[in-house]
Formats: C-alpha cells, structure tokens, sequence
C-alpha cells in the first residue's frame, strides 16, 4: 500500500495510519481509496485476533480530505464512476464500523472535509486540545457537499435543525468546542498522548457500536415530519435561494440530502448523498468555486504574486480613507489582526460610526 501503513501488534492493536507519500497532508486520492480497500480487506482477515484499531496520521495534520486536484479532470460522462467509488468508500468505512471492534480515530490536527469524514468512522474521537486545529465539512464553500458520510452521520449526531450551520454554511469549530457538541469524545494536551488515551478507550469499550446502529436510536430533535421541524423546514428552501439566488446548487443539494436522509434507514440515506455528491462534483460550478476559492486562494496567500526581491512589510499603523460599508470592513480586519488603524471620512459622525461597527465585530 502507498497511502496507508498498517500493523497489528501482539496485543491486538490494529494501527491504519495515513501517509500519502511526497504530500503534507493525507487526501482521498485514488491510491487512497484503492489502499482503503485492501487495508479493510486485511482488518476483516484479522478479525479474530484484532482487540481493537487506532486509525492516526503520520503528518501533522489528520486528514485533509478529498483530492481536489483530481476532481479538476472529471467531466460529466464520470459522474458514474465518481457514484460507484464514493460508494466503494463509504462500503469500506461501514466494514470497519460493523466490525464488532472498538475504533478510534485519533486527531492529531486538522480533519476537514474528507477528513473529518474519515474521523467519524471512529467510535471514539480524541483530539489534541489545541484552538488553531479545525474540524468540520468546509465542502458547500467549494460548490460540493460532504458525501463520504459527513451529511448522514451529523444529522444523526445533531439532529437536522444542529446540523445545519456545519453543513449548509461550512462552519468549522476547533476540539473543545467539538467536544462541548459531543462530536469529540476525549480531549489531550498533546499529540504524544494519543495513543495511551486511545488504547485506555479501546480496554474500557471491548465492544462498540455506532449510536446509528443501535436499533434504540432516534434523531435528535426529531424527523422532518414532526410538526416543529416541518414548519421550519418548510421555508428553509426559499431562505436558501434568496441567499444563493439559485446559482450555487450545492446548499440546495445539501439540504435534500440532509431532509431526505432523515427520512429513511442510515444506509439508504447514505445513498441519497452519494448521488448528490456524484452530480455536483462533475458540474461546472464545482469546478471554478474550487480553482477560485481552494487553488487560487491559496496561491495568492502564498505570495504567488510577490514581487521577488522585495522584502516582506508588515504594517504597525494604517490609515483608511472612507469608513463607509468597505472601509469599516477593512478596519474590521485590521484591528483583529493587531494592526492600528486610522478611519478618516468627510464628517465626524461617519468616522465613528465606521469605528463603532469594527469596534463591535472585533469584539463579537
């Protein structure tokens, strides 16, 4: 295997650790998924001597999620193939959750997208306690929406109604606050002390079971069909399109799959989602969200436009002319950075009032 280095010791302790080789991130690249594969084919061998499994990182993040490179050469005749493959992942994930074994995925950094999918495998999640990680399903920002189970299993986590702020508008939230919402189970000082939490978890749980496969199992807050959540639910729809003017198709994707799947068994709606996942990401929409908003983001946070030779300046005192709608925005930004800034307008009371609003967001 090229991805995914796998051990299973004396004691019974079957280790999948992710390693994409010459990346710094772990990502569902092809040679991922083909890994993926026969690594479950080699758990499900060693069933019988396996105690427990840890699933880790070698980098210095968890995982980083889907291969978005890759993504950029699919066209609309692999919508097929793209259905088939996502299933192939989320058929792998499944072995490894009914498998009767205590898992634990062990989160050393940053699980988004792809990679907090990855981490929702585990019966157990154990987070380094540090505020600069992030967690959470970033895809709806990037025209996509998380189809390797995120949609299915944070619905049945949170319930429709909790689920949505994670899954229609992308927010992130670090391990405490993870943990405070029930979605981390244990938290660490540092990544050394994973895996003794870990196997401590794994010695004191012989046997788990997702919550979705206890046949006791309700969704928090209820079905769509309940009164409360059907009223709300209702104009739900129409909120979105008022935001998205109908042109981003992936937060009215990400709803259905969301209302549809809480209507069904776990394993069809994880269907449901795939299908979703497999239209958008062969979609145009897709594709330039992706190159804007990922690859070229990206490139200009790295400098890609510097001028060489130029020494790099950073700014103690900025000056702002205008403290209008923009310009407040900006100061905004400035003064959460720890830069102090200077607003100046035709008239005093505009200069305030700009002041007061990035005042307030610095402080919200």
């Amino acid at each position: 295997m090229k991805t995914i280095r796998y051990e299973c010791d004396a004691d019974g302790i079957a280790t999948i650790t992710f390693d994409e080789p010459g990346s710094p991130v772990n990502t569902m690249c092809r040679d991922w998924q083909q890994d993926l594969t026969a690594v479950t084919q080699q758990v499900v061998r060693d069933k019988d001597a396996i105690r427990g499994i840890i699933l880790a990182s070698a980098k210095t993040t968890f995982f980083a999620g889907a291969d978005l490179k890759g993504l950029m050469r699919l066209q609309p005749s692999d919508a097929g193939a793209v259905f088939h493959e996502i299933e192939q992942n989320k058929k792998n994930f499944r072995t490894l959750e009914t498998l009767g074994k205590p898992v634990v995925s062990c989160l050393n950094g940053a699980a988004l997208g792809g990679g907090w999918e990855v981490a929702l495998v585990g019966h157990c999640r154990i987070a380094v306690d540090d505020p600069k990680i992030q967690l959470g399903l970033p895809e709806v920002t990037l025209g996509l929406i998380p189809g390797a189970s995120g949609i299915t299993k944070m619905v049945r986590l949170l319930g429709l109604m909790g689920a949505q702020p994670y899954i229609l508008e992308s927010r992130l939230f670090n391990p405490r606050q993870a943990h405070e919402m029930g979605l981390v189970d244990e938290l660490v000082a540092d990544a050394g002390a994973l895996r003794a939490a870990a196997l401590a978890w794994i010695a004191a749980h012989p046997v788990a079971v997702q919550p979705w496969d206890d046949k006791n199992y309700r969704i928090p807050g209820g079905l769509p069909s309940s009164p409360k959540l059907a009223q709300a639910l209702s104009v739900a729809p129409a909120m979105l399109k008022k935001t998205s003017r109908g042109l981003y198709p992936a937060p009215e994707a990400a709803l259905a799959a969301m209302v549809e799947g809480a209507q069904v068994d776990f394993d069809t709606a994880l269907r449901i989602e795939s299908r979703y996942l497999a239209r958008l990401i062969v979609n145009p929409v897709a594709k330039n969200m992706v190159n804007t908003f990922f690859f070229n983001l990206n490139a200009i946070k790295s400098g890609a436009s510097r001028p060489k030779g130029v020494p790099r300046y950073r700014p103690t005192r900025v000056g702002i002319l205008g403290a209008g709608m923009m310009g407040a925005g900006i100061a905004y930004v400035q003064a959460s950075r720890g830069i102090a800034t200077v607003l100046k307008d035709v008239n005093q009371d505009k200069a305030d009032a700009g002041k007061a609003y990035s005042v307030l967001r610095t402080q919200a």
